[in-house]
């Protein structure tokens, strides 16, 4: 991967657009883990670039990206987020703050398609982390906490079949 990024690097514009252009969209239609992948090798191989260079290229990117269809847009988007907890932080957020600077320089309309899609990754990623914790058996399902008995509040049990249990007697609710 990091002689393909030199060689992009290096590359006429136009020929440089076009490869990272077929590399982003092969990435969109990679199954996730391998995407993920990917993505994150690209990104720590931008970062072994001189900083002009770099800028460049994730400038490239986030235009080509904004100019891909929704799903392909969508779909490495996703991909960059989740690679970015591959690499080192300061790696990620480099990489982050580079593809924030480059985005004023895009069209109005390319600049929209990346943000709006942005906005629905990180609400899909958001309530994907959240569903786990809001579902998890010491938790309860309503917003006023569990049912309580004997005055202590009541555990929520089972994995098929959920119900609360008074730890006092026992007791069995369903959910």
């Amino acid at each position: 991967m990091e002689d393909m990024i030199k060689m992009l690097a290096n590359a006429p514009e136009e020929e440089r657009e076009k490869m990272m252009t077929d590399r982003l969209e092969m990435f969109a239609t990679m199954p996730e883990e391998k995407r993920v992948e990917s993505i994150a090798q690209l990104i720590q191989g931008f970062a072994k670039l001189k900083p002009q260079q770099r800028e460049q290229l994730i400038k490239g990117r986030t235009m080509i990206m904004a100019s891909l269809p929704e799903d392909q847009r969508k779909a490495v988007m996703i991909g960059r987020m989740k690679a970015g907890m591959q690499v080192p932080k300061e790696v990620h957020e480099s990489d982050m703050q580079l593809t924030e600077q480059a985005l004023p320089n895009l069209p109005e309309n390319l600049q929209e398609n990346f943000r709006s899609t942005m906005q629905a990754v990180k609400q899909g990623m958001e309530a994907q982390m959240a569903k786990p914790a809001a579902t998890a058996p010491e938790t309860a399902p309503t917003a006023g906490g569990p049912p309580q008995h004997h005055g202590k509040p009541m555990v929520l049990k089972g994995v098929f079949s959920k119900k609360y249990v008074c730890a006092v007697c026992n007791y069995k609710q369903p959910a």
